[in-house]
């Protein structure tokens, strides 16, 4: 493992401390994520949970909130599922608490084959991406990546990326239970029958298009449901939603 310098060390023990700040939110903040970016030096980070049997994405939060989420945009979940993550996961050339990037996957030139990558990633600026596996309960996981303009990433960032990968699975591990602990029971049946049917299908795996498809109705008024849920279950996403109720 590369040794890496006093003053990177230093910096990432002050992104671990920013991870036990506001512990009430399962979630990790945007401003943490930025911590992150900064120490890496990358573009964009984002923390994504997904279901890599179904090679979905569910949600993301990403650091630089004045962008618009790819997952916002019509035909990006879809594509995404191509991603060469998903194929590495399953192979076991990605694993738990480990980075890999998007050009140890594909060369440039079959990047370039790729929906995702043409029509979303090199629109926003990204040629190369290192994707950390974070965590995996079941079928569900949380990876973190890291989108440059440029190609490679160097050794001292991959040991930074996995030298905090675990306290980023710690942390979101402790979040889930104090948020469990803190946050009253509410029972499904509380809620309106659409809610119901809108958590059904979140719980399923489905993404906001899905659920709008599913049910006919705009994923504007999707997301509205969304809220209302997240404020019965005092929750932030769908991540603790599912934790919620299954704890």
């Amino acid at each position: 493992m590369v040794d890496l310098a006093a003053a990177d060390l230093r910096r990432a023990l002050d992104f671990v401390g920013a991870l036990y700040e506001d512990i009430d939110d399962a979630g990790i903040a945007s401003e943490t994520l930025a911590i992150l970016g900064d120490l890496v030096g990358c573009d964009l980070v984002s923390a994504t949970a997904m279901d890599h049997t179904d090679r979905r994405v569910l949600e993301s939060t990403i650091d630089r909130t004045e962008r618009e989420s790819l997952l916002d945009k019509q035909g990006f979940a879809e594509a995404v599922s191509e991603h060469p993550g998903f194929a590495a996961y399953r192979s076991g050339a990605l694993r738990l608490g480990t980075s890999v990037a998007l050009t140890d996957l594909a060369a440039p030139s079959v990047l370039g084959r790729f929906q995702f990558y043409v029509d979303f990633y090199r629109p926003e600026g990204t040629a190369d991406q290192l994707v950390c596996a974070i965590r995996s309960t079941g079928r569900l996981g949380t990876v973190i990546t890291f989108n440059r303009g440029r190609y490679g990433f160097s050794e001292r960032d991959r040991a930074v990326v996995d030298l905090i990968a675990p306290h980023v699975s710690t942390a979101l591990a402790v979040r889930e239970r104090v948020a469990a602990l803190r946050t009253p029971k509410v029972d499904v049946a509380d809620c309106s029958p659409r809610e119901r049917e809108v958590i059904a299908l979140v719980a399923s795996g489905a993404t906001d298009r899905e659920v709008a498809r599913a049910l006919s109705i705009s994923p504007r008024t999707v997301h509205k449901h969304l809220e209302r849920i997240y404020r019965k279950f005092d929750v932030t996403s769908r991540t603790s939603l599912i934790a919620r109720l299954t704890s």
